[in-house]
């Protein structure tokens, strides 16, 4: 039975919202297309582009509806832990508007939560905050999401984003909320959720499930804090759904630590740009990785360096600002030609929308979690009808994701967070 189904609005996203849900000993996959969706397990997810889309509403609603007949308890729409959204690109008021819309959200407010503790987001009195480099930002006052070059953050209040975005009438429920705050917010369109701790997240968790068990199936939009809140309900559990109680959330399972298996070298492709990847990229630079500029011209000196066994990055993330599609889709280029080689058998990708370039190119029809790098950094198992791509170990990593080792923990130089 399907008990929790998501749509990411882009593939790093996804994973991470896979990845919350795992954590909890929770059965489900990632699938890259509608006509891929089953009900085989807890839980579904859908990775899609919508966060670079005009109108993400058209991108996303026909998987909403594909979903609703698997029967699901909560379906989320998840988002970047930093809202990365505007009016023109990525609207996320405007898929809240649609499940209005469309008679999806069954006439009760949507709940939004961005806050996502171990990243370092948190959401008080509906206000943003980042924390980075041992300090706390409001939103907009944070340098990569104030100057982003497609979704400025220009607010942090999410209230007054949402409204911008066309969401219709947005309320504020504060942490630890009571079920009558919680049912008070009745005459929103959506409201947006306090959360500072995992204790917050877990409070609110159970709330959602229990107006979801109560009303039917409930429509929700999230960073991974809303997938780890749901995932945290217990509803797994044998018998869960008779004998939850309130003081009773399932137990995530202990972290194993250990150096995740070399398994040959190493390719980075990275159209992220970030200033995060960009110290990550120097930190593996500096280790002795061959780092090369994106071009066509390229794939020989990958080739040669993969054949030496080198872990090598391609990037375009460092030095001027290149056009993000046609990076994207020549970075995917690169990395099938390299596994399809036979010349990496782990590939990590940096940035959003270039992820969902690379995995198209490697014809993935799903993804499953063995391992996390960092918090929201986990690493996949592909499946593809492509012998030469199925089985590859792959990382789809955010730009905002991972300290300056994350490449190379990558390669097993460093340990790793496994799940059980």
């Amino acid at each position: 039975m399907t008990l929790f189904a998501f749509v990411a609005d882009d593939f790093t996203g996804a994973t991470d919202a896979l990845w919350q849900f795992r954590r909890f000993g929770l059965t489900g996959s990632l699938v890259m297309d509608v006509a891929h969706l089953h009900g085989g397990g807890d839980v579904i997810g859908l990775a899609t582009t919508a966060r670079a889309a005009a109108d993400p509403a058209s991108v996303v609603m026909p998987a909403f509806e594909a979903m609703a007949a698997l029967g699901p308890l909560v379906v989320q729409y998840k988002i970047c832990s930093t809202f990365d959204s505007s009016p023109e690109v990525g609207s996320i008021g405007a898929v809240v508007a649609a499940l209005h819309r469309t008679g999806l959200a069954g006439r009760r407010p949507v709940p939004v939560l961005a806050a996502q503790p171990e990243l370092g987001r948190y959401t008080w009195f509906a206000n943003h905050f980042v924390r980075a480099g041992g300090r706390v930002h409001r939103l907009d006052r944070y340098p990569p999401a104030r100057d982003h070059p497609v979704t400025p953050a220009t607010e942090a209040d999410l209230r007054v984003r949402l409204a911008e975005q066309g969401a219709g009438r947005v309320g504020w429920l504060p942490a630890e909320p009571s079920e009558e705050a919680y049912l008070a917010r009745a005459a929103d369109a959506a409201f947006v959720a306090d959360v500072l701790t995992d204790r917050h997240l877990r409070t609110l968790g159970r709330l959602l499930l229990a107006d979801a068990e109560r009303r039917g199936p409930l429509y929700c939009v999230g960073s991974g804090g809303l997938s780890y809140a749901l995932a945290s309900t217990g509803l797994g559990e044998p018998g869960a759904t008779e004998s939850r109680g309130e003081g009773s959330p399932r137990t995530e399972g202990p972290p194993l630590s250990g150096p995740l298996a070399v398994a040959g070298p190493v390719l980075v492709v990275s159209g992220s740009r970030s200033p995060i990847t960009a110290r990550q990229i120097d930190s593996a630079e500096r280790a002795g990785w061959p780092v090369l500029d994106t071009s066509e011209t390229v794939f020989a000196q990958v080739e040669e360096h993969l054949r030496a066994g080198r872990h090598t990055i391609v990037q375009s993330t460092r030095g001027p600002a290149r056009d993000p599609a046609g990076i994207g889709e020549l970075l995917g280029r690169i990395a099938a030609a390299a596994v399809r080689g036979g010349l990496a058998r782990r590939l990590v990708v940096a940035g959003g929308d270039t992820s969902g370039e690379v995995v198209a190119a490697l014809g993935a029809r799903s993804l499953d979690v063995v391992t996390v790098l960092a918090p929201g950094g986990p690493v996949c198992v592909l499946a593809s009808d492509d012998p030469a791509c199925d089985g590859l170990e792959v990382a789809l990593k955010g730009g905002q994701v991972g300290g300056d080792d994350y490449f190379l923990r990558a390669s097993g130089a460093h340990p790793v967070r496994r799940p059980e």
